[in-house]
């Protein structure tokens, strides 16, 4: 269901910078330090968890107006249109939201942990996942293990992705990109 060109640049990217807001000018100087160093991030999601973080990402999207930016622990039916209504790229959200999966926007990314709820996500035409936290839920070696079962799903793995695991996620047949709020250490 997820758009193809959303889909295909992920895969490109590889890494989605999974930034957490704290205040409009630090976040500006952090993310430009950033993307000075990291000229082919075209895509950053940035997470709804403080009560002021819609607005920056507002902000942020103006301000860096040659990046997609997407919305990220998208609770509500409620962020997703916030978001259209402001044309982010993308949202995505930490596990399953019924009443976002029956919006059938071709740039949300649902979440998910266990075989029975990815299995769920497929049939309702999601095949690509977020799957979080994956740190908690048997990392690389639990994608490994169900790439032959679930064939039609690529992953987005978030939670815990850092240097030392980063490659053995990129080297899986089924994972789309990975998300981290580490990015500043790539």
């Amino acid at each position: 269901m997820l758009n193809n060109q959303l889909k295909s640049d992920l895969h490109k990217q590889q890494l989605l910078p999974i930034f957490n807001t704290t205040n409009l000018e630090s976040d500006i100087a952090r993310l430009k330090k950033y993307l000075n160093q990291n000229k082919s991030i075209e895509y950053i999601e940035i997470t709804l968890r403080e009560k002021e973080s819609f607005s920056i990402a507002v902000e942020l999207k103006k301000y860096f107006s040659d990046c997609k930016f997407g919305l990220g622990s998208v609770l509500t039916k409620e962020d997703v249109i916030r978001g259209q209504d402001h044309n982010f790229n993308f949202y995505v959200s930490p596990g399953i939201i019924e009443e976002i999966l029956e919006m059938k926007n071709p740039s949300y990314i649902p979440g998910a942990e266990t075989v029975s709820e990815f299995i769920h996500l497929s049939k309702k035409g999601y095949e690509i996942i977020k799957f979080f936290p994956a740190n908690l839920n048997g990392e690389d070696k639990k994608l490994q293990s169900i790439k032959n079962i679930l064939r039609n799903i690529k992953f987005i793995p978030t939670g815990g992705v850092n240097k030392d695991n980063i490659d053995k996620y990129l080297n899986l047949k089924n994972v789309l990109c990975v998300g981290t709020s580490n990015f500043e250490e790539f």
